[in-house]
């Protein structure tokens, strides 16, 4: 059974025994409700930063180019990347391409945000911080759900 623990305001973390039930919890979330920042949705490597997010305005919210890049931009200068908006996936570093998935995520305005196994996206970051660090810069009031195994209980607290 998960266990819950409010790492910071508005950043919960439930932490998974093992891989199946960490699985398991991801395939039960609806789609149509839920962000997610994954290992399993990465970015399109032949568009850079800006274009991977702007994507999102462009495909699901229909809005013109011009203006899905600007929120896209407004969005990487709030989660402190603003450099990172010219670089393709090969050429940022685990941290940046972190920022990118999550403001992807982010451009989605679905009621739920979960980042599943950060551990495998920033495995040479300090990622309890980080997230911290991003949640804040973030704003607003939807609280972010963490998908971390029991074992890295110890780097949230």
């Amino acid at each position: 059974m998960p266990d819950e623990f409010a790492a910071a305001p508005g950043l919960r973390v439930t932490f998974f025994p093992d891989r199946v039930a960490l699985a398991q919890a991801v395939a039960g979330l609806a789609d149509e409700t839920c962000a997610r920042v994954s290992p399993a949705l990465p970015l399109r490597v032949n568009l850079d930063a800006l274009q991977n997010i702007a994507l999102i305005r462009l495909y699901r919210k229909q809005a013109g180019s011009r203006a899905a890049e600007t929120s896209a931009r407004e969005l990487l200068l709030r989660l402190g990347a603003a450099g990172v908006a010219a670089r393709r996936e090969a050429d940022m570093t685990t941290r940046e391409r972190f920022v990118v998935l999550l403001a992807r995520a982010l451009m989605l305005e679905r009621p739920r945000l979960v980042i599943d196994q950060p551990g495998a996206l920033l495995y040479d970051e300090p990622y309890a911080a980080l997230m911290r660090e991003l949640r804040q810069r973030a704003g607003g009031d939807k609280d972010w759900e963490v998908y971390d195994y029991a074992w890295n209980r110890v780097l949230y607290e």
